[in-house]
């Protein structure tokens, strides 16, 4: 054989010697990326958002590993490389549903703020009315009282409908302290109406 065909010869022999190798060896940086990758998605929630896409996922992952055990691993590597791609769609899935969830849960916490500001505007309303016909029934302290809660809860209710909006936590946090205000003025209201209405009854005759 010639010296020129030796030096012909000699690249491909080492080209071929290292794609047996690489054939042969464990596929390393594939087993890592697929790692990694279902890593990302398992952060991401695709076992509760993504279901099917997780599942085909660690399917994947069991084949691979099998593969790996049995050193076979030129399938392992094309395995690896699935588990790869199916983590990826698993976290873009998951992704967009935990998305559409939270829009969701966010919607549900804002109807339920505002439907609380209603009923409390609604019930506040009432004692107003209730007040007003107490008139000077209340005492000063009681009428002291009243216009500081009344005050509060005003500053209170105007909150809560600005920040709705936005945070709706933050608007039923400014509402905490509103419900326990109505009921004690319930409660004194409809004590000072009892107690007038017994004295408007005639005295009983013997």
């Amino acid at each position: 054989m010639k010296l020129s065909q030796v030096r012909g010869v000699v690249p491909l022999l080492a080209a071929v010697s290292l794609l047996t190798l690489a054939c042969t060896s464990p596929p390393g940086g594939e087993k890592r990326a697929a790692d990694a990758a279902v890593s990302a998605a398992t952060a991401a929630g695709a076992d509760k958002y993504a279901p099917s896409e997780f599942a085909a996922m660690m399917a994947a992952v069991k084949k691979a590993e099998y593969e790996m055990s049995n050193k076979a691993y030129k399938k392992a590597r094309a395995s690896y490389e699935a588990v790869k791609d199916l983590a990826e769609k698993a976290t873009k899935a998951a992704a967009e549903k935990a998305a559409t969830a939270a829009a969701a849960e966010k919607a549900a916490v804002t109807a339920d703020a505002e439907k609380q500001i209603a009923d409390l505007e609604g019930r506040w309303k009432e004692l107003q009315g209730q007040a007003e016909a107490a008139g000077k029934k209340l005492k000063a302290d009681q009428k002291a009282a009243w216009d500081t809660d009344a005050k509060g809860v005003a500053e209170a209710l105007e909150g809560a409908r600005v920040a709705v909006a936005t945070d709706a936590a933050a608007a039923k946090a400014k509402l905490a302290s509103i419900p326990a205000v109505l009921d004690k003025w319930a409660a004194d209201l409809a004590a000072l109406a009892a107690h007038a209405k017994d004295r408007k009854k005639p005295a009983a005759t013997k």
